[in-house]
């Protein structure tokens, strides 16, 4: 596989972990910040230890996503499966950036348990969404304190409805190309700027977190997917306006159709129906 490897410019030399940032941590990972070097730059900095002039140039930083071991598991069979894990999302993620025009971070090294890809410095879109409506109420007078972060709120302001076709167009995209994400919830969705002011619309939206994808292009799979971006939205953003979800199913079946030869969209959409009424039975009857 053209991404296990070393490196594509020598091989990297990671910082110590003292030194890396611990973003998150989930149920199956631990997320890290840390600065990346070449071997090159390496013994440059060997040398700088020994009176040579030092370097400006900040190393570019890197996310390093470290699998946790399960001590339920036999060792081997825990390095096994940690191994393959790490080595399919690396396959999932090239094979987004190869095949469309969805925004993913580049696999830098697989080295299990742990995968480093590039740093994508935005907020998510979670993040986003809360601190401007927080800075909204604020403005309206319907809250009395924010923090200091969303007081000042710098960043551009998305309309709702362009950010709704955003999400639509990326999900129709991913299951095209025979994707499910497994996990689509604002948090896995990181805004990038284009600018830093006007236009406010002038945006890329980047998934991250394919842990839990799966390569597949079944009816039923992309229902679901699209079933636990529904019910994301619907607990984590109340605030959204009521058609929100309407804008992106649309962009969503339009994008589905037109990027390839799948003509399955309608068809995921009216399973999307019959996965909402068995979630709504579990809710009724356990």
């Amino acid at each position: 596989m053209s991404t296990e490897k070393n490196d594509t410019n020598g091989s990297f030399c990671f910082s110590p972990r003292s030194e890396w940032v611990m973003i998150s941590q989930g149920a199956e990972a631990r997320v890290w910040k840390l600065a990346m070097q070449s071997d090159v730059e390496e013994k440059e900095d060997q040398d700088n230890s020994t009176g040579a002039a030092t370097s400006t140039v900040s190393p570019p930083l890197v996310i390093c996503k470290e699998r946790f071991s399960k001590a339920y598991r036999h060792p081997d069979l825990d390095a096994k499966l940690t191994k393959t894990r790490c080595r399919f999302e690396a396959r999932i993620l090239e094979k987004c950036a190869q095949k469309s025009d969805i925004r993913v971070p580049k696999v830098i090294r697989i080295s299990p348990p742990s995968l480093y890809l590039e740093y994508l410095d935005g907020p998510n879109v979670k993040t986003y969404l809360q601190e401007m409506n927080a800075h909204q109420k604020d403005k309206d007078g319907d809250v009395t304190m924010i923090s200091e972060k969303q007081e000042a709120f710098p960043a551009p302001r998305i309309e709702y409805s362009k950010l709704a076709e955003r999400i639509g167009a990326m999900v129709g995209r991913l299951h095209s190309i025979g994707v499910v994400h497994g996990d689509l919830t604002t948090s896995n969705m990181i805004l990038l700027w284009k600018s830093q002011g006007e236009p406010t619309q002038d945006f890329d939206l980047t998934l991250i977190d394919f842990g839990l994808a799966k390569s597949t292009s079944s009816v039923e799979e992309q229902a679901v997917d699209l079933y636990v971006l529904e019910r994301a939205l619907e607990s984590t953003h109340p605030e959204l306006p009521d058609n929100f979800l309407d804008i992106l199913l649309k962009a969503y079946s339009e994008n589905t159709a037109s990027v390839s030869s799948n003509k399955n969209s309608q068809t995921t959409l009216q399973r999307l129906e019959q996965v909402r009424l068995r979630g709504r039975k579990r809710e009724c009857f356990g």
